[in-house]
C-alpha cells in the first residue's frame, strides 16, 4: 500500500522576480536530500533525484502545476492551482526551484501573500513507502514518486495530516437530528379567494368594452 508524503523542508524566503512577460516568479528551497525533516523522515538523494529527472520533460511542458494548500490527495486539481514550476535544480543535497504565480484565484492569493511578506512553506507531496531505521527515521524508498511542491502556510501540521492518509481513523460525530412539531396549516377562505378573482375579471372586462365603445 503507498502512502501520501508530504513534507515541507521548513519556510524559506520567496523572491518575487519579474519575467520577460510580465509573469511573476518565486524562488527558494523546495526540498533537501540525506536530511532528517520535523517529521522524522529522510530522502535520500538518489531517490528525490531520480524524480526531478523525470518530472525534467514536465517541467519544460510547463505542465508541473502545484497548488495552494495541499489537498487530501495525489492528484493536483486544476481548480485550486496556484503556480508552475518553471526549474528544479540543486545545490549540493539542497533542491531549488523557480514558480511562475498563474493569474488564477489561488494564484492570486499566493502573491499577495508573498507581496506582503507572509511566509511562505514550499511542500513535496508525493506517494510511495519507506522503512524505519534504528534511529526511528523513516527513509524513503526507492518507489517514491514525486507529485508535485505545494506553497502552504503552516506545514507543522502535516506530521498529524500524514498520520490520518496512513491509516488512522477519523472520528466523526453523528449528524443531530431534530424533531418538530408541525404545524397545523392555516384553513384557506376559497370563498374569498374566489370573490376576488372574479371581481378583478369582471372589471377587466368592463374595462375593455369601455374600450370599445371608445372606438
Amino acid at each position: 500500500m503507498e502512502h501520501l508524503f508530504v513534507d515541507c523542508c521548513g519556510f524559506t524566503t520567496m523572491t518575487l522576480v519579474e519575467s520577460a512577460n510580465g509573469q511573476l516568479k518565486f524562488r527558494g528551497k523546495f526540498q533537501e536530500a540525506n536530511a532528517v525533516n520535523k517529521n522524522k523522515r529522510m530522502y535520500p538523494f538518489e531517490v528525490l533525484a531520480g524524480n526531478v529527472e523525470k518530472l525534467e520533460e514536465t517541467v519544460a511542458a510547463r505542465g508541473l502545476y502545484g497548488e495552494l494548500d495541499h489537498p487530501t490527495d495525489s492528484i493536483i486539481h486544476l481548480a485550486n492551482t496556484s503556480h508552475v514550476i518553471t526549474r528544479l535544480w540543486w545545490e549540493g543535497n539542497v533542491l531549488m526551484g523557480e514558480s511562475e504565480i498563474l493569474p488564477t484565484p489561488s494564484g492570486m492569493i499566493l502573491k499577495k501573500l508573498i507581496e506582503s511578506g507572509c511566509r511562505i512553506g514550499i511542500s513535496s507531496r508525493g506517494v510511495g513507502n519507506g522503512q524505519t531505521n534504528n534511529e526511528g527515521v523513516l527513509v524513503i524508498g526507492e518507489s517514491y514518486k514525486l507529485i508535485t511542491f505545494d506553497a502552504v502556510a503552516d506545514p507543522s501540521t502535516y506530521a498529524a495530516f500524514q498520520s490520518r492518509v496512513t491509516g488512522k481513523r477519523e472520528h466523526f460525530e453523528p449528524a443531530k437530528t431534530y424533531t418538530t412539531t408541525p404545524t397545523k396549516p392555516q384553513a384557506t377562505n376559497h370563498r374569498a379567494l374566489v370573490s376576488f378573482f372574479g371581481l378583478s375579471i369582471e372589471n377587466q372586462i368592463n374595462e375593455i368594452k369601455k374600450n370599445i365603445r371608445a372606438k
